[in-house]
């Protein structure tokens, strides 16, 4: 897997073979590059990092974007990213935050024809995360998946926005938050259909699940709709884990913990799937299974 480490807005390692260049903040990707295997893309402690990606068009390419940092300090990250027409993008991040005061704004801009699929798995201390995708260009589409996982005295607060600015678009949202002992966790789901945008397919589910009665995890799913000639769809469930399936996993000789681990770690399994490399995969099982 080739790499990226950028620390202090500068690169301090790059493994990569193409022609990848970052000027004032801004790594640019050229157009027609082919990335079968993920490009990881690490930024590595520095708490005020900003950051724009911008995919050049007739692209395809898989991207995981790892945000390290053990500062306790107050955190500050903002990145953009820009896929250009008829891209493709696979995309993972992953916010591991140790910050008591952690701010991450990610933006996405989808262009003409191009297909975006997103992931995020946010396992920070206290994170207050904003989402924002537009939907630009006519004929994009854009899946996203997000799961925050939050324990002990843990606090994250995400907004996931999709915003359709170009009629014949897609979207698709699932948002699941994952609440431990006396962890809390928010999740604000919004799309949005501009008027004009005829055509326009949305839908979202947002799902909490809590094991314990200290946990708090609220979903609100928010539709806002400007035109007549859509599709649209939205769901929201919180509860705790099904107790047929808990008494279904200990009939079988899991204790009860060990069956709550196996449930949810099903539920993070589109995320963890998408992890191709192993050490970071290690590291988020291991952030993840210490929460539950």
């Amino acid at each position: 897997m080739e790499s990226i480490v950028i620390k202090n807005h500068q690169i301090i390692e790059n493994t990569t073979s193409k022609n990848i260049k970052l000027n004032d903040r801004k790594l640019t990707i050229p157009e027609k590059t082919i990335y079968e295997k993920p490009l990881k893309i690490t930024l590595l402690e520095d708490n005020h990092e900003e950051l724009e990606i911008n995919i050049g068009s007739n692209s395809d390419v898989k991207i995981i974007l790892e945000v390290a940092d053990k500062s306790k300090g107050n955190s500050d990250y903002r990145i953009k990213l820009i896929t250009n027409e008829n891209t493709n993008l696979k995309y993972l991040l992953i916010a591991a935050l140790e910050s008591k005061n952690a701010i991450l704004t990610h933006e996405f801009v989808a262009g003409k024809d191009s297909n975006l699929d997103l992931l995020a798995g946010l396992v920070s201390d206290v994170l207050t995360a904003k989402i924002d995708v537009k939907v630009a260009g006519i004929g994009a589409s854009v899946k996203i998946r997000a799961v925050a996982v939050s324990s002990d005295n843990n606090d994250q607060k995400i907004d996931v926005y999709m915003n359709h600015m170009a009629p014949n678009t897609f979207g698709d949202m699932t948002n699941i938050g994952i609440a431990n002992k006396k962890g809390r966790v928010i999740l604000n789901g919004v799309e949005k259909i501009e008027k004009g945008m005829k055509n326009s397919n949305v839908y979202q589910t947002l799902k909490g699940v809590i094991t314990s009665d200290d946990a708090v995890v609220e979903v609100n799913p928010i539709l806002l709709i400007d035109e007549y000639d859509i599709k649209a769809g939205h769901a929201a469930t919180v509860g705790r884990l099904e107790e047929e399936a808990l008494y279904y996993l200990q009939s079988r000789g899991l204790t009860k913990k060990d069956a709550e681990k196996l449930i949810i770690n099903g539920f993070l399994r589109p995320v963890i799937d998408e992890i191709e490399d192993e050490e970071l995969k290690e590291r988020f099982n291991e952030l993840v299974n210490l929460r539950i």
